[in-house]
């Protein structure tokens, strides 16, 4: 399977099964399977009760309906963290390079080539297949790919690090600025095998943090800090901020 490497906003190389083209395939299917029903279900009331409400209203009333259903793969995205109900099925969904989730400029991109990308001259399909990161046009343009999410992925807290005990006091509050997919990354981090490419990463991340959250840390080591972080997460979490 093709993998995709993700640079994070913390320098952290994190590597993802790229979506294949037989599965972004099945999922188009099955989404494009859903906008031909939907589109099958203004046909009998029009044909029936069109008369009743006059041409212009007609008119626009079919080109509202149509339009909801042509932007059916832009809202489901934006709306579903990256993922059509083709893309829920297929186990895949759309995300930025540097792991992020996508901005809803990046998804509208991605929905205004689409023409291009599956239209007549099979653009797309042949950029997924060279690419590097499987990206078709749409993807170049938002800065985005299409992953495999794992069926053994840890939950988002995961059970491997010690996790906080109901008398536990936070050491920073700053934490909230963080998110859950920051928190994914530490946790990837702390959870590597020791050695200099985990020492490397550590110290990156540690002072990337303290950038984000305008702080000092207090700690000598970086793994302690980040552990805290990580922790004090948990926390606010939990209890709330």
């Amino acid at each position: 399977m093709a993998q995709t490497s993700i640079i994070t906003g913390q320098y952290v190389e994190i590597r993802q099964n790229a979506a294949t083209v037989l599965q972004r395939g099945i999922a188009w299917m099955i989404d494009f399977l859903i906008m031909f029903i939907a589109s099958l279900t203004l046909s009998s009331p029009l044909t029936l009760y069109g008369f009743a409400i006059g041409e212009d209203m007609l008119i626009l009333f079919i080109f509202l309906w149509l339009l909801a259903i042509l932007c059916y793969p832009l809202y489901m995205e934006i709306f579903n963290h990256g993922q059509s109900f083709g893309k829920m099925v297929m186990g895949i969904r759309v995300m930025c390079l540097d792991g992020s989730t996508p901005t809803n400029i990046a998804y509208l991109l991605r929905w205004i080539l689409m023409p291009v990308d599956f239209g007549i001259s099979g653009l797309g399909l042949a950029f997924i297949i060279f690419t590097k990161n499987c990206q078709r046009i749409g993807d170049l343009a938002a800065g985005t790919t299409v992953v495999k999410l794992s069926k053994s992925e840890p939950p988002l807290i995961i059970r491997t690090i010690p996790t906080i005990n109901k008398n536990y006091q936070p050491t920073y509050p700053e934490v909230t600025r963080l998110d859950i997919r920051q928190m994914g990354v530490i946790e990837q981090v702390l959870l590597m095998k020791d050695g200099p490419q985990k020492t490397r990463n550590l110290t990156s991340l540690a002072e990337k943090v303290d950038s984000v959250l305008g702080i000092k840390h207090q700690e000598n080591d970086n793994e302690a800090f980040l552990l805290n972080v990580y922790n004090d997460f948990q926390y606010y979490a939990i209890h709330g901020s």
